[in-house]
């Protein structure tokens, strides 16, 4: 289902953006307090829906995050 916007809207209202290219990584002086005033938190449930998987993407690479069994996470090439 996409709202007004176009953005996909997933079971609990997690809003799922379209795909997009990914950015160049910041100039040295952009990173840290400036850009980001307080450290992101997500919840690792919410991130990999009911499966316990998410693709996570750092500069065109994707990485999997799992959540286990005993409920630890494992973030893999």
């Amino acid at each position: 289902m996409r709202d007004e916007d176009g953005y996909s809207r997933a079971p609990l209202g997690i809003t799922l953006r379209p795909a997009a290219v990914a950015a160049p990584p910041p100039e040295a002086d952009e990173i840290g307090a400036a850009r980001c005033p307080e450290v992101p938190r997500h919840d690792a449930r919410a991130l990999t829906c009911s499966a316990g998987l998410a693709h996570i993407v750092l500069d065109g690479v994707a990485y999997t995050l799992r959540i286990t069994r005993n409920g630890k996470l494992i973030l893999t090439k």
